[in-house]
């Protein structure tokens, strides 16, 4: 066995059976999704949907009403973000279908909140390109209907987001065309394989799987790359509904009916942090006298993330019932800890961070899956395998390190 390799690490190990929820909460909006197959006739059983003027503008209604009911079943709070702008609309046309346009997308949204299907809508100026969308959130009552059949189109498989999160069109070249086609031999192992979830808690709705208040879709089986600001930017895989389950309901998957492992990479952004420094980071990362472990973690990866100061410390308010004392304080002592990669707390490392973790995985996904033809589930810094296939996803996640770290200062 390699070292620092068990099921039940030290924290100082590089690999571990994961025991714990993703610490960065996705607190921003989130963009509006088109990718939902629907049929508008279907929606219309359930939602009591406005009039509208054609079939496609009845169509373009279903697709935002589905996307809002998945929002509501899964992440009520969260505001959805749309663009008001139409230069937006043609500046990202290679993300969804022709149907959805300025001209057909704003009217529907503006039908929907009307009729009260979307609410509390936050209408932003649409002249300029300012960076803030105009949103709004699903009406509460959508996550108590009966659910129509939905399931998501794969769409653009390589996505490039400017610095304001908002999706933008780029020219293809030999690399993006090489990244889609990888994407796309991943997808097809992904949809041939059985993927099932056995978990004691979950409660089995149709094409929903539930836990409570929380629920995932399993018609969700394709990847796609987000890149944030950058080709160097980002790059993590998103669109798989595994990556949705909670990490103490993830050892209950199997794939073809054989139980799986879930191996992951212990602290690997400080780690990779230290490493892009050219320094080696001693003892456990979040472990700060007189603070809480989980705190500490949340904090260090706040100040990866942030892009400033300020934005960092009232990142942590929360965290912290609004103390600011306590967050600058919380600050000081990292720092403290860490003064061979001081530099670089908030100054908006994270994203640089991410692109090498999603090389990472990149490798990790051409290595076992395109090459050898084992499933591979990946959950950003974690892999979902067959149980057989472990000892071999430890060596391939290994050497995947180790290229990682030679090279991190090359961008």
């Amino acid at each position: 066995m390699s070292r620092g390799l068990v099921d039940r690490p030290a924290r100082t190990s590089e690999f571990h059976t994961p025991q714990r929820q993703q610490i960065w909460p996705g607190d921003r909006d989130r963009l509006l999704c088109l990718d939902w197959s629907v049929e508008a006739d279907e929606i219309r059983q359930h939602v009591p949907m406005p009039a509208a003027r054609s079939a496609k503008a009845a169509h373009v209604q279903a697709a935002i009403v589905a996307d809002a009911i998945m929002s509501a079943r899964r992440e009520p709070l969260r505001r959805i973000s749309y663009s008001r702008r139409k230069g937006w609309w043609t500046e990202s046309s290679r993300y969804r279908g022709r149907e959805f346009t300025y001209d057909t997308v704003v009217p529907a949204v503006d039908a929907l909140l009307h009729a009260g299907i979307l609410v509390d809508h936050d209408l932003q100026p649409a002249g300029r390109a300012t960076g803030i969308q105009s949103s709004y959130r699903p009406a509460a009552w959508l996550a108590g209907i009966s659910t129509p059949r939905l399931w998501r189109k794969p769409g653009e498989l390589i996505r490039l987001k400017d610095s304001a999160g908002s999706l933008v069109s780029y020219q293809d070249t030999e690399r993006t065309h090489r990244e889609r086609k990888l994407v796309e031999k991943v997808n097809r192992l992904i949809a041939d394989t059985e993927i099932s979830l056995n978990a004691p808690d979950a409660h089995f709705d149709g094409d929903v799987i539930r836990f409570g208040e929380h629920s995932v879709y399993p018609d969700m089986l394709s990847l796609y790359r987000v890149f944030n600001g950058g080709w160097t930017l980002g790059g993590r895989f998103y669109g798989g509904w595994w990556q949705s389950v909670k990490s103490k309901d993830r050892q209950h998957f199997t794939l073809d009916g054989q139980c799986t492992a879930e191996v992951d990479y212990e602290q690997l952004h400080p780690r990779l942090l230290y490493a892009l420094a050219g320094k080696h980071l001693d003892g456990d990362a979040y472990t700060l006298p007189g603070w809480d472990r989980k705190l500490c973690k949340i904090a260090f990866n706040v100040l990866l993330n942030a892009s400033g100061y300020h934005q960092a410390h009232g990142a942590l308010l929360p965290y912290l019932d609004g103390c600011e004392v306590s967050a600058r304080d919380l600050i000081h002592d990292i720092k403290a800890r860490h003064p061979k990669v001081a530099g670089y707390f908030h100054s908006g490392v994270g994203l640089r961070l991410q692109n090498v973790d999603s090389e990472m995985c990149r490798f990790v996904l051409a290595d076992m899956s395109v090459k050898k033809g084992i499933v591979v589930l990946p959950v950003h810094d974690s892999f979902i395998v067959p149980e057989t296939a472990k000892d071999e996803l430890v060596a391939t996640m290994k050497k995947a390190f180790e290229r990682a770290t030679a090279h991190i200062g090359d961008n």
